[in-house]
C-alpha cells in the first residue's frame, strides 16, 4: 500500500505543492501546482550533500542544509542561494492560520458577527495594539486591535456587514522591521 504525504514548499516567496508517496523502498514525488500532477525525478549526488532534480525537461542541482526548527532550509538552486521552507501540508495550514495572530498585518474574523464600527481609514498609520475595528458576535462587542504597527492598506468590509470566520476585516502593511 502506498503511504502519501503532502508538502508545501515556499521557494523565494512562491508556494509549491508536492506529494511524496512511499511503498517499501519505492518513493515517488509529484508536483501538484497545476491541473495535472508532474512527476519529479531526483537523485542524491555529491555524497548525499545535494539533490539533482528533474521536473519535465528542466534539471537543477539543489544543495540543502536544515536551519533550526520550522522547516527552514539553507538552499542553493544551481549555485544561487534561495529562501526555502518545507512543511507538511497540515503544519503549513496551521502556521498560515496563526499568521494573523502572530504578527501579520491581516486581521480576520474568528467567528460569525456583524461589523459595528471601523475606527481607521485606508492610509492611516496605526500602532501595535491600537483598536481598529469592532465586531459584534453573540451579543458581545469585540474590539480587534492591530497586531503590528504600520499603515492601513485595505478595509474590505463596511459597517453593518455580516462576516464569517476567516473573512479579512483589515489589512495593515507592517512598518519595516516590525
Amino acid at each position: 500500500m502506498w503511504m502519501k504525504k503532502r508538502y508545501v514548499l515556499d521557494l523565494d516567496g512562491l508556494q509549491h505543492h508536492a506529494v511524496v508517496a512511499r511503498r517499501g523502498d519505492e518513493t515517488t514525488v509529484q508536483v501538484t501546482d497545476g491541473a495535472e500532477p508532474v512527476s519529479v525525478d531526483y537523485a542524491f549526488v555529491l555524497g548525499g550533500r545535494a539533490v539533482s532534480v528533474r521536473i519535465g525537461a528542466r534539471q537543477q542541482l539543489v544543495h540543502l542544509a536544515a536551519v533550526g526548527d520550522g522547516g527552514k532550509v539553507a538552499a542553493t538552486l544551481d549555485g544561487r542561494p534561495v529562501r526555502l521552507t518545507v512543511m507538511d501540508e497540515l503544519r503549513a495550514q496551521a502556521l498560515q492560520s496563526l499568521g494573523a495572530a502572530a504578527g501579520s498585518g491581516t486581521i480576520a474574523a474568528d467567528i460569525p458577527g456583524l461589523v459595528v464600527e471601523i475606527r481607521v481609514a485606508v492610509g492611516q498609520q496605526v500602532r501595535l495594539g491600537e483598536p481598529v475595528i469592532v465586531v459584534e458576535a453573540m451579543k458581545m462587542q469585540n474590539e480587534l486591535c492591530a497586531a503590528v504597527g504600520g499603515t492601513v492598506a485595505a478595509i474590505p468590509v463596511r459597517t453593518g456587514q455580516t462576516v464569517n470566520p476567516g473573512d479579512v476585516l483589515v489589512v495593515i502593511e507592517p512598518e519595516p522591521g516590525a
